[in-house]
């Protein structure tokens, strides 16, 4: 491991991101961190690992995390398609078809990419999203739309 007096360098900066990141969560964090485990696990009452040691990991990340991969058809099911405005009736149907395409023009990555800039979130809830993405149509006569 890199000495904390060491010099940054290219050799070492992976293990000086990670020295950082363990000091800050252990370290600078570690009052905050019992108290969140003491709330999960009821002063310490209840072990977790028994009730979670009958689940597989890969069912545990769902819950936890959201599905990661996301289909085409699921990401056509997080908008409110309807009737959009006349103003943006193209922009909307073009993102519709480029969903429906799958692969041609969004992959897993990007339509990853789209669920974050529209929700903020990384990954979709397993249940899908409690409240779909809506187009409104912003622009107003007279103001000019920012460059």
């Amino acid at each position: 491991d890199a000495l904390p007096d060491e010099p940054l360098s290219r050799a070492n900066v992976s293990r000086a991101v990670v020295a950082g990141c363990r000091r800050k969560l252990l370290t600078d964090r570690r009052a905050s961190l019992g108290a969140l485990r003491d709330g999960f696990t009821l002063g310490g009452k209840l072990d977790l690992g028994l009730q979670l040691a009958q689940h597989r990991n890969a069912d545990l990340a769902l819950l936890l995390q959201g599905k990661a991969a996301i289909s085409a058809q699921e990401m056509l099911d997080c908008f409110e398609w309807g009737e959009p405005p006349a103003e943006c009736a193209a922009a909307v149907g073009y993102l519709r078809a480029a969903i429906a395409e799958g692969e041609v023009h969004l992959d897993v990555r990007r339509r990853r990419l789209l669920l974050r800039f529209c929700t903020g979130l990384n990954a979709l809830p397993v249940n899908g999203l409690s409240r779909k993405v809506s187009f409104n149509f912003l622009h107003k006569p007279g103001v000019p739309l920012p460059e």
